[in-house]
């Protein structure tokens, strides 16, 4: 089943960048509590860094099922995946994001891990290049 939003008033050159974030965190919370009843309802799931899965950039927000038959994905579907599977063993954790703007206005947006321990880069630990890291580097 594939469920579609028009989302066509954000994410775009000249978009509100509060709007943005808001709209982008309930995606990511509502990819997160997904993966959480999958994990609930599926136990004995590997965990994301064992499951053979590596970073690849896609257009698709894949929950666990669909990201560890594709063996692939970006970093909303990996920090989600993430996230999840360590909600359901009682640590806290978040999706938290950093967005750059392009020339053209657009914004690239990259999303991360933190918990109480810290921040925790799902994509760059399953392959993301520092080349694609650049642009979100801390200063």
């Amino acid at each position: 089943m594939e469920i579609t939003f028009d989302l066509g008033h954000v994410f775009r050159p000249g978009s509100s960048s509060t709007e943005d974030a808001e709209v982008l965190r309930a995606l990511l919370d509502c990819l997160v509590r997904v993966d959480m009843a999958y994990l609930r309802n599926h136990p004995n799931t590997p965990a994301l860094y064992r499951a053979g899965v590596v970073y690849g950039r896609t257009e698709v927000w894949d929950p666990i099922p669909a990201l560890y038959a594709r063996r692939y994905g970006d970093c909303k579907s990996l920090s989600a995946a993430r996230i999840a599977e360590l909600a359901v063993r009682g640590v806290q954790a978040q999706p938290v994001f950093r967005w750059v703007q392009r020339s053209n206005g657009a914004k690239d947006f990259h999303i991360l891990v933190q918990t109480y321990s810290g921040w925790e880069d799902p994509s760059k630990k399953l392959g993301m290049g520092a080349n694609e890291l650049v642009h979100f580097a801390r200063g």
